[in-house]
């Protein structure tokens, strides 16, 4: 069994929808257990959401509980654009592993995500001049792999190339222009190292090891009923929301004033009482933010979450949903844990990063998952 722990729930999903791409049986959990029937085990965690001393204390469990199952390999999923807590959390998994360094390969050059020289490239132009998530970066971070694994690495961190002599201990971050460097570096990995990174690495290293029997694909059978989530700050997933709703899909946005009273509690009542009436009315129902009044308002994605996690709450409580698709890991895992989901099934790939799953917890709804950062199949949208 390959074991894979992922920062956030939908990195844990697109690892999923990966492992089916390659013939893998797949299981993801929020927690360790012990009974597992599957090729690929997936430890779904929100580490990028925590601060670093929960991060890594949470890393810390999950890896010795894993290596209790004596896996093939664990390998640590990462963002791809190095956001979160890479450093910390790779530190501390590396120390429990018994490592001596850390092969990380975040770049996905088939989404124009690349990194030559040790500068992180997207569509060509360094990562922090392309005015993409920059704002989640510490102030005066720069588009150079090694600032952006942060001041504390820095000193055991190299960025190496294909073909160049590669360090006994440390972080190597491997340079990745190309989609066969990938492959290249999935054959430079070994028993010393602690594989990490994107998506798109795990898919080479299953690559060397793919499975023989031709990867079968289910027909694709939607439920009747579907709820979507749409958490994203990412302004194309914004605009593909408001493009529905100016065509006459039934969008319901999250209250601009719900922040304007302290208790804001009615307003989120009367928000979901309106979404459980379009529910009962249309076979598709978008929930999603346009704009918020919250100048003077703390911790407001933290906010967002809870309040998008107890209204999707009641609403289930209420009407049948058959088909829930949600976008944003963050979104996600704050959700599946008011609902106390825990154990799900990867079923199908429905696009990159866009995976349809069986909930263990919920037999007649099917969860979908993506990435903020990535665009809804056009399958969604029309079944």
């Amino acid at each position: 069994m390959i074991a894979v722990i992922s920062d956030d729930f939908t990195g844990a999903a697109e690892i999923g929808g990966i492992a089916l791409r390659n013939g893998f049986s797949v299981t993801i959990d929020t927690c360790v257990n012990k009974d597992y029937n599957c090729d690929v085990l997936v430890i779904a965690t929100n580490t990028r959401s925590l601060c670093k001393i929960e991060a890594q204390k949470q890393i810390k469990d999950v890896t010795k509980e894993l290596l209790k199952l004596g896996p093939d390999f664990i390998y640590k999923k990462t963002d791809s654009l190095l956001r979160g807590k890479i450093g910390d959390e790779l530190e501390v998994q590396l120390a429990i592993s018994g490592k001596k360094k850390v092969l990380l390969v975040p770049a996905n050059p088939s989404m124009n995500r690349t990194i030559v020289n040790g500068i992180y490239y997207i569509n060509n132009i360094p990562l922090m001049e392309s005015d993409f998530f920059g704002d989640e970066f510490d102030k005066g971070t720069t588009s150079n792999v090694l600032d952006m694994i942060g001041d504390d690495y820095k000193d055991q961190s190299f960025s190496v190339s294909l073909g160049q002599k590669i360090p006994h201990e440390g972080f190597i971050i491997g340079n990745t222009p190309t989609n066969e460097d990938l492959m290249g570096w999935a054959n430079v990995m070994d028993d010393t190292m602690l594989p990490a990174g994107g998506a798109s690495f795990f898919n080479a290293i299953l690559g060397k090891i793919k499975k023989e029997k031709e990867v079968e694909k289910p027909a694709l059978l939607f439920g009747k009923k579907a709820l979507y989530v749409c958490g994203s700050n990412h302004l194309p997933s914004r605009e593909v929301v408001r493009k529905l709703k100016e065509n006459g899909g039934s969008v319901l946005y999250m209250p601009k004033t719900i922040f304007c009273k302290e208790d804001y509690q009615e307003t989120i009542e009367n928000w979901a009482n309106e979404i459980i009436l379009a529910v009962m009315k249309n076979d598709k129902v978008i929930i999603a933010i346009d704009t918020l009044d919250c100048d003077d308002v703390d911790n407001i994605p933290s906010r967002i979450k809870e309040i998008f996690s107890t209204v999707i709450k009641k609403v289930l409580a209420r009407v049948k949903v058959e088909e829930l698709l949600i976008e944003g890991g963050a979104t996600a895992y704050s959700i599946i844990e008011k609902l106390e989901y825990k154990k799900f099934y990867p079923e199908q790939e429905l696009a990159q990063g866009v995976i349809r799953m069986r909930i263990e917890q919920e037999k007649e709804m099917h969860l979908t998952l993506k990435p903020g950062s990535y665009q809804w199949t056009e399958s969604v949208w029309k079944f």
